[in-house]
């Protein structure tokens, strides 16, 4: 009978290492072998490695600014690079980007690197090449999603402090906008440590404030989906917590059909433009169907216009502030109902809320006698009317009552007069 050959056991693992920190890749390998698993290769977003027998295995990271992951082949520096380790008693064991991974089972091994500035200047090279580039358009991303949430919260803050939803949305933006800076600003800084104690005669610095960080950052985006699911469920909107999770299982996909394309093209023998030409075109199509598949499966089933009953008030509630919203049938409007619970921001938001009102196109103005309203300040906000190229002011259409930490907002109020907005308010104060 045949032997059966034992299935080589594979291990998977997300890396957790900035490209300049080879110090900590080096030290986390050879821990890796001291426990039985060798690195087979070290991909962009995943690693894979092998089982074997537990050994003492010495690890080395060197730089090779000219290398792309889009090469078919090794450019003439990583071949020259790799003869000399050869000839030193150094296997090549993957490429990571421009960083080169050697390993060496001797006891002893003659250093790859015995220069700190040449070695620095490498890497610095290398980092301009892929690490500097990439961080700053995720940065400029990053950025832009940054202006446009939080120009959306300084028009209008109570919804965003009302809601769990779009709290968690706020601070997402800006916690990703500070670990993306984070990442480059560390950089320059470790540069320039690094600089400095070299001069000194020592070696490069460890970045280890910046590996803690980025482990936390990925803690922080799993919390992070977990609570913006549950929040969306809480506040009735599952349709958003279906299109998230299904984004999120499809950008996975996403990522992994790029990986395997890559590599793909390069065992095809594809040039480095060409290949990477296939990956773009491949990654503009995919995210195109990724967005347009995550809204069809999440909001499909709202075709047939159904809202749900317009008069059931829509209630949102943080420990910032809570959020009344909803319509009336007899008299017809709208209202919105906020009450700041933090008595700091409480001046703040109801600016805010008044200023939302004020345009080029619209008038506000703040009523006489607000006690006659049960009120501390009462605004009637509307558009002005264009006669014969002259402004004039038109109807009022919003009226916004204030009262100790709580706004009152009735919207599309054109056809009632004093005395039934009067009722008008009445009805939401018996609604809060």
């Amino acid at each position: 009978m045949k032997e059966k050959k034992s299935k080589e056991k594979i291990k998977r693992e997300i890396p957790n290492y900035l490209l300049f920190d080879y110090k900590a890749v080096e030290t986390h390998l050879e821990k890796k072998a001291a426990k039985g698993w060798r690195l087979i290769t070290a991909g962009t977003n995943v690693w894979k490695y092998r089982q074997a027998e537990p050994a003492r295995v010495k690890y080395a990271v060197t730089y090779a600014p000219d290398a792309s992951v889009y090469d078919s082949e090794p450019t003439e520096s990583q071949k020259t690079l790799a003869d000399f380790c050869a000839r030193e008693g150094w296997v090549k064991v993957s490429d990571w980007a421009q960083a080169q991974i050697f390993c060496s089972e001797e006891e002893n091994p003659v250093p790859i690197e015995t220069d700190e500035e040449i070695r620095l200047e490498v890497i610095k090279s290398a980092m301009k090449k892929n690490f500097i580039p990439s961080n700053v358009v995720l940065m400029i991303i990053m950025a832009l999603n940054l202006w446009y949430v939080a120009s959306g919260f300084f028009y209008n803050p109570l919804p965003y402090l009302s809601s769990w939803l779009m709290l968690l949305s706020l601070t997402f933006a800006v916690v990703a906008f500070m670990l993306v800076a984070a990442n480059l600003a560390g950089y320059f800084i470790w540069v320039r440590k690094s600089e400095r104690s070299i001069e000194g005669g020592g070696t490069c610095c460890g970045v280890k404030i910046l590996r803690t960080l980025n482990r936390w950052c990925l803690v922080f985006v799993i919390i992070y989906l977990l609570l913006y699911v549950v929040s969306a469920l809480q506040e009735g909107q599952s349709d958003m917590a279906k299109y998230v999770v299904f984004y999120i299982l499809g950008f996975v996909c996403l990522v992994a059909a790029l990986d395997k394309t890559r590599e793909f093209m390069k065992n095809k023998g594809a040039s480095r433009s060409g290949n990477r030409t296939v990956v773009i075109v491949l990654d503009v199509i995919l995210a195109f169907a990724l967005v347009l598949g995550a809204r069809y499966f999440a909001f499909s089933g709202n075709d047939s216009g159904d809202v749900g009953d317009p008069y059931v008030p829509e209630v949102h509630s943080t420990f910032i502030a809570e959020s009344i919203s909803g319509q009336c049938a007899d008299p017809k409007f709208s209202y919105e109902i906020d009450e700041v619970k933090w008595e700091a921001l409480a001046d703040w938001c109801k600016k805010k809320i008044v200023e939302a009102e004020e345009s080029d196109w619209r008038w506000i103005r703040e009523k006489e006698s607000p006690q006659q309203w049960g009120a501390d300040r009462v605004y009637e906000c509307g558009w002005y009317d264009d006669i014969d190229g002259e402004r004039e002011y038109g109807k009022m259409d919003v009226v916004i009552l204030v009262k100790d930490n709580r706004i009152v907002k009735l919207v599309n109020i054109y056809e009632l007069n004093e005395s039934e907005v009067g009722d008008a308010l009445s009805i939401t104060e018996n609604i809060t």
